[in-house]
């Protein structure tokens, strides 16, 4: 028997069978679990890191959702991380405070923090949904500094930007200190567990895009996985769909449902002793 592992992160799935290893294992398996040594750890949790991010990512964010980069004018340089925290925690307030007035999607994100690398100057990634408008509000929010790129997680995909956005944890040895932070009101993945025959195969549903596939095989365990997106696709009930509006970084689109036919109001009493 093998073990299944499907994690569900929006339209992105991992899927992952594996054998589970035993616990009575002889002694060259015992030995070569304490060979890993630190460098494979430190590998292996940056890895980690960088699917975590990238699963969060999915679950949360379409791929017109933005990544906006904010620096630091050499004035208003920060002394400290937390002072850049604070900074990001008052833009934060201020942009769920815009939304909530105009009626917008509740504010979404995830952040990192950077400064190791290059001219080691600090400056943080924002990930946020797309609202309308989100660049110049950025701007006028941001007020320590006048350099703030806006990209789309499509330009990169999810992979491409958990890997950007997690590049100082390998080349800065950051292991164990938190890289990035989301606000509270984003979702998880769901991961589901299951055994399986060891025949079992793990392949993409139709229409699905294969992103990457693999797997491998040692004296200890085995593994094969696929991770695949799944197309997208709009649901609804024809018979409570209502009119909707989306709006992407400041281009507004109208999509209008069918809301079928509308039911007539029931009359009141005094209305029927009217018309009789």
């Amino acid at each position: 028997m093998k073990r299944r592992k499907t994690i569900r992160a929006g339209r992105l799935v991992w899927d992952i069978t594996y054998t589970v290893p035993r616990p009575n294992a002889n002694t060259a398996q015992r030995k070569r679990i304490r060979e890993v040594t630190e460098e494979q750890i430190q590998r292996t949790n940056a890895n980690t890191a960088q699917r975590k991010l990238e699963m969060l990512m999915a679950t949360n964010f379409d791929d017109t959702d933005l990544v906006l980069a904010v620096t630091y004018r050499d004035a208003d340089l920060p002394d400290s991380a937390d002072v850049t925290r604070k900074h990001l925690g008052k833009v934060f307030a201020q942009m769920r405070a815009y939304r909530k007035a105009r009626g917008l999607p509740d504010l979404k994100y995830i952040y990192v923090l950077e400064g190791r690398h290059g001219d080691h100057r600090p400056h943080a990634h924002l990930i946020v949904n797309a609202a309308g408008g989100d660049l110049e509000l950025m701007r006028s929010l941001w007020i320590w500094g006048d350099d703030i790129q806006l990209n789309y997680i499509r330009e990169r995909g999810y992979d491409g930007w958990a890997g950007y956005l997690t590049k100082e944890r390998r080349e800065a040895s950051l292991n164990g200190k938190k890289q990035f932070v989301g606000s509270r009101n984003l979702a998880r993945p769901v991961t589901t567990y299951e055994w399986v025959d060891d025949g079992t195969t793990v392949d993409a549903p139709p229409g699905a895009q294969v992103l990457d596939e693999g797997g491998g095989r040692n004296e200890i365990a085995s593994c094969k996985y696929i991770k695949y997106l799944m197309p997208k696709t709009i649901h609804y009930n024809s018979k409570t769909a209502r009119g909707k509006k989306r709006v992407d970084s400041g281009l507004e689109l109208s999509i209008t449902y069918d809301r079928g036919p509308e039911k007539q109001r029931r009359k009141g009493r005094q209305e029927r002793k009217t018309s009789v």
